[in-house]
């Protein structure tokens, strides 16, 4: 080669040096079967320093859904103790005993249902807001409260959960073990409707596929998530308003993780 011959050019699409870092908001997520890394201790801390963060917006937000969810189920038993009565019986006046039946037992049992119907779906609605919430965290933006009482999916959401809650129900009444495994297969069914904009089926579809391809990572969450949850719910219930929302930021982030979506740090 001639001493004044120029240098080769360097090769397409850059100029020789390291390669720009992967597109993406918070840097790439080595895939693994069926989405990103897991963690069981990342999950876990990644719960809690988040609530940490975000504590006071999360605690008004979840004080509001107890309130609710006891104002309609109050405001309800009460209305059906209203309309209903018992059976009793009383002498007239010629000492012929008189006895009413009351409400039918048939009708009283729809009432009833039709009050812890209004709570089940209160409960969905707050509980896709505060599903709204975690991923929002997820995703870099604070929690915030107002977001919980969103109504934007709610028929998507209204749907899935009827769906879910029916399928759980009868498997519940099959020996118990099936309705646990629906449960399972279908916790992530609202965070693909209210994540991905996903149709109740596919949904469902979607987190059956989810669960199935991480088995090992989804149900260590579930056991360990469940856990938690529940050890705030032995502390007279108010422990749930920091354990409850730990499992579902960790769901969130589980959820994003094995989706391979970008999780804020």
């Amino acid at each position: 080669m001639s001493e004044h011959q120029p240098p080769p050019p360097p090769p397409p699409g850059g100029t020789g040096g390291p390669p720009p870092p992967p597109a993406g908001g918070y840097g790439a997520q080595p895939p693994v079967s069926g989405g990103g890394q897991w963690d069981l201790g990342a999950t876990v801390s990644y719960g809690w320093n988040k609530f940490q963060q975000n504590m006071a917006q999360i605690i008004i937000a979840a004080l509001a859904v107890v309130v609710g969810i006891i104002a309609i189920a109050v405001v309800g038993f009460i209305i059906v103790g209203a309309i209903t009565s018992s059976g009793e019986c009383e002498f007239d006046q010629f000492g012929n005993l008189e006895c009413d039946d009351g409400t039918p037992f048939i009708v009283s049992m729809i009432l009833f249902l039709l009050v812890y119907f209004l709570i089940f779906l209160f409960g969905q609605i707050v509980g896709a807001g505060l599903i709204r919430g975690a991923l929002a965290i997820t995703e870099g933006r604070p929690f915030q409260a107002s977001e919980v009482f969103k109504f934007d999916k709610i028929g998507p959401v209204v749907v899935t959960s009827l769906i879910v809650g029916a399928a759980t129900f009868v498997g519940l009444i099959l020996c118990y073990l099936p309705g646990l495994v629906i449960m399972f297969a279908t916790s992530y069914s609202l965070y693909f409707v209210i994540d991905k904009g996903l149709a109740p089926m596919d949904a469902i579809k979607a987190s059956v596929n989810l669960v199935k391809e991480n088995l090992s990572s989804t149900l260590i969450w579930y056991i360990v998530g469940g856990l938690i949850a529940s050890v705030g719910a032995i502390v007279c219930g108010i422990g749930l308003l920091v354990t409850l929302p730990i499992m579902l930021i960790g769901t969130a982030y589980t959820y994003k993780t094995l989706t391979g979506q970008p999780v804020a740090p």
